[in-house]
């Protein structure tokens, strides 16, 4: 019986690292921008009177690896006054963009990734903060928006909420892979009417292996453990 256990146990443990292989291989990945002022990373408090791109370059991720999904978050963001409650031009405007750089400007609108520390580089442009989006008008390379935030409880009594746009769900998951494939660099863009207040910005992104194995993966690994299991266990029985 003991010898009986001793094998079964490590038929488990077999099958534990087997398991263990397939979850291991997702990465991921941590960005944090800075304006080098005050709470370095809430963008300069999302101020209503510029807009602002977040350009990240020599980004890169394992081989093989696609981007899974991504999310941005908003801690803490909540618009500056009540009046605005009720007015739809007053949002928060977000674009992913194939690359922040701008030939108009001189300098570079993209930043190293870092692994630690801060990472890419923050740009502000002038806003008449008429309610227009100025990223709509983005011309120096491909951009897709991935949505946008009204705040209808602004103000000092207002709710303050953590604010997360996902990726996948907002269906720009393929072009966030495309523009990284173009160059190993992307960027990110914030029109804010009105200010939003905040307490920091982050982004995430996770990759994995793409699948090579049909739609139906884990359910043929899941049958395919049961067999090796059942196989297994019978034979330990009758060792």
């Amino acid at each position: 019986m003991v010898r009986f256990r001793l094998k079964l146990n490590g038929f488990v443990f077999l099958v534990s690292l087997f398991l263990g292989a397939l979850c291991a291989r997702a990465n991921e990945f941590v960005f944090n921008p800075s304006d080098s002022e005050g709470d370095y990373d809430d963008v300069w408090d999302l101020d209503h009177f510029y807009w602002y791109t977040w350009g990240i370059k020599n980004f890169s991720i394992p081989t093989g690896h696609v981007i899974t999904e991504a999310k941005l978050t908003f801690f803490n963001i909540n618009n500056w006054t009540a009046a605005e409650n009720n007015d739809p031009s007053q949002k928060l405007n977000v674009w992913l963009l194939d690359s922040a750089s701008n030939p108009n400007r001189t300098g570079d609108e993209e930043g190293l990734w870092l692994a630690s520390g801060y990472d890419g580089k923050l740009v502000r442009y002038g806003d008449t903060d008429n309610g227009t989006d100025n990223l709509a008008g983005w011309s120096y390379s491909a951009k897709t928006k991935v949505g946008e935030y009204h705040d209808d409880s602004g103000g000092s009594d207002g709710d303050v909420i953590t604010l997360t746009f996902t990726f996948s769900a907002a269906g720009v998951l393929d072009e966030l892979n495309s523009y990284f494939l173009n160059g190993n660099n992307f960027g990110l863009g914030f029109d804010p009417d009105c200010h939003y207040w905040n307490t920091g910005v982050k982004l995430k992104i996770w990759t994995d292996s793409p699948p090579n194995v049909p739609d139906n993966a884990a359910t043929l690994i899941l049958f395919g453990i049961g067999f090796i299991a059942t196989v297994g266990i019978r034979r330990l029985i009758s060792a």
